[in-house]
Parts: structure tokens; C-alpha cells; sequence
């Protein structure tokens, strides 16, 4: 009984850290997020595509989509999108994301870090986020969102 109880022992870190780990390379789809205690819309929609080295992700939000009829339509519904890339790196459960490419060119090259664990088709991704204006930050706001793996 005490050798069965001290090799459960033994694997009970491998456990945990198989339970706490952060496999992001995927094709991932947003569930839900929220910025500090504020749900994101339901119309919001995203994915985001995660390679060994890189990531992506584009966003629309579905409340601008209606008959495309004159400019001021148009350049509403793109306005309604977003799409960002960049190089990413991953330490333990710490996955730091350095965009090359964003909505807002402040962030460019600026590492935003989270914590973010997978489990089952689950990415869970959460942290702080600096809110800059014109280029300076002036606060941070806190991000959690889960993904559902689509590949």
C-alpha cells in the first residue's frame, strides 16, 4: 500500500503540470471574453490561428452587418473588422504575443503577455492589456477569453 501511495506521489507533479500546460498551436475559435467584468457582445465573432511560431487572428462583429447600400455602409462593416498577427513565445503557461501587425500601430512589437492553459478543446487565455493613447500608456485593462479548438 505505502509503494502504491508513494508512485501516485511521484506523478501527481507530472499530473498537474499535464493539466496546467498551454498547447496553443491550433485553429481556434472565440467562445467568450471579457474585458475586466464586461462580456463581449454576442455578435462578436473571432478566430485565431496559432502555428509553432506565429499567430493571427481576425475579428468581426456581426451588429455592422446589414445591406451594403452606400459607402457610409460599407465603411461601417469595416470598420466592424479586425485582424492582427505576430510572432509568439511560450514559457511554462506564460504565451506572449508580439504583434508585427494590429489595429492600433502602438501595439506593434510590444510583448502583451498571459497566462493561457488547454484543456481538452479548450485555450484559456488571460492577462492585462495596456490601454495607450496616442502612443502612452494611460491604464491596463484585463482580458479573459476561452477558445474552442475548430482543427
Amino acid at each position: 500500500m505505502r509503494v502504491a501511495v508513494a508512485v501516485a506521489l511521484l506523478f501527481l507533479p507530472r499530473i498537474a503540470d499535464a493539466q496546467a500546460s498551454c498547447q496553443p498551436v491550433g485553429v481556434w475559435e472565440l467562445v467568450s471574453g471579457k474585458t475586466d467584468t464586461v462580456p463581449y457582445p454576442a455578435t462578436l465573432h473571432s478566430r485565431k490561428v496559432i502555428t509553432k511560431t506565429h499567430f493571427a487572428f481576425v475579428t468581426r462583429d456581426d451588429s455592422a452587418i446589414k445591406p451594403l447600400r452606400t459607402t457610409a455602409d460599407s465603411l461601417a462593416f469595416l470598420q466592424s473588422m479586425a485582424a492582427g498577427s505576430g510572432t509568439y513565445t511560450l514559457r511554462g503557461t506564460t504565451y506572449t504575443e508580439r504583434p508585427d501587425f494590429y489595429p492600433d500601430p502602438a501595439y506593434v512589437g510590444m510583448d502583451l503577455a498571459f497566462t493561457c492553459r488547454t484543456e481538452g478543446d479548450r485555450l484559456y487565455q488571460k492577462g492585462s492589456v495596456p490601454v495607450l493613447q496616442n502612443g502612452a500608456k494611460v491604464g491596463d485593462v484585463k482580458l479573459e477569453e476561452v477558445w474552442r479548438r475548430v482543427e
